[in-house]
């Protein structure tokens, strides 16, 4: 997929540090006035050309939009990820918190929003400077609990996480998750916690330094958590056929944002007029545009 052609604004490759100081290339949409900034955070093995479309839509109504790669995904990856030290929770600890500082100093003065899909709205927690935003967009943000989807796809899953990573993971020195058109290949430490994850029916809080029963899979600590800094607003958006956030998976991730005031939408495909969105179909133009107008226009409200 290309980057999207400009309309009414303009787009450039950025580059900004996360707050370790790794390096993170994004894609900026700037609309001729704006009037607010939005950060989009991928979902996991997603790059950030996926949202292009929706960015340039949200620069359309004045939002200069961030769409950026995590480190060790797109332009944030380096030549191999053989050996490359990178955790799943550094997407949330370091690498979001990074792009909503450069976002914030870009367009100082104007309110910060974010849209999150999938992890993008998980980890936003994890972000030590999460009370910068005003509200917050969420497409499909779940745990990823095995148990909480079809029994099939679930199965699927645990074999993935249990056998097939593993084993790849030696032979390549990276997780080939591009083989199985799960997006792409992923650092091999990202793979080993976003499984470890995913094997706990509270997902990412089983392993919180406060009351976490386990030990993180590299030994360490978690760090601390600010769920309870987002104190703002949040539309979430479901899909009755999206096997990864059921109705199984939702509450237990949406718990941990206890202080916002969640406002969750379950939608079905035929009310979209299509046979299925699952967990991508949001961001794609001939499924997802008559929402965007509306999480846009949702957001607006909050200037």
């Amino acid at each position: 997929m290309t980057e999207p052609k400009p309309s009414t604004e303009s787009f450039e490759t950025v580059t900004f540090e996360a707050t370790d100081g790794v390096q993170l290339e994004g894609t900026l949409y700037v609309p001729e006035a704006p009037r607010a900034a939005l950060l989009v955070n991928s979902g996991t093995g997603i790059p950030r050309r996926f949202y292009g479309r929706f960015a340039r839509a949200a620069a359309d109504r004045g939002f200069a939009a961030l769409t950026f790669d995590y480190r060790g995904i797109g332009g944030s990856a380096p030549a191999s990820l053989r050996g490359y030290a990178a955790r799943y929770r550094d997407w949330g600890q370091l690498d979001i918190p990074g792009a909503i500082d450069w976002l914030g100093a870009r367009f100082d003065g104007l309110p910060l929003f974010a849209l999150g899909h999938s992890t993008g709205g998980q980890q936003l927690g994890l972000a030590s400077n999460v009370d910068r935003l005003r509200a917050a967009v969420f497409v499909a943000v779940s745990t990823g609990y095995w148990r909480g989807m079809p029994w099939a796809y679930g199965l699927f899953t645990l074999a993935l996480w249990r056998a097939w990573l593993p084993v790849a993971s030696r032979v390549y020195g990276r997780a080939p998750l591009g083989k199985l058109r799960f997006g792409e290949d992923l650092p091999v430490g990202v793979v080993r916690e976003w499984a470890a994850w995913c094997l706990e029916p509270q997902y990412m809080a089983a392993y919180f330094d406060d009351g976490g029963h386990r030990r993180s899979p590299d030994g360490g600590a978690f760090g601390p958590t600010y769920f309870d800094r987002a104190r703002f607003p949040i539309r979430a958006y479901y899909f009755t056929d999206d096997r990864i956030s059921t109705p199984d998976n939702v509450p237990a991730m949406l718990s941990l944002y206890r202080d916002a005031t969640v406002e969750s939408l379950w939608i079905e495909p035929r009310q979209l007029g299509v046979g299925k969105v699952g967990h991508l179909g949001f961001f794609r133009s001939d499924i997802g545009a008559p929402l965007w107008d509306d999480a846009i226009e949702w957001l607006v409200a909050w200037l």
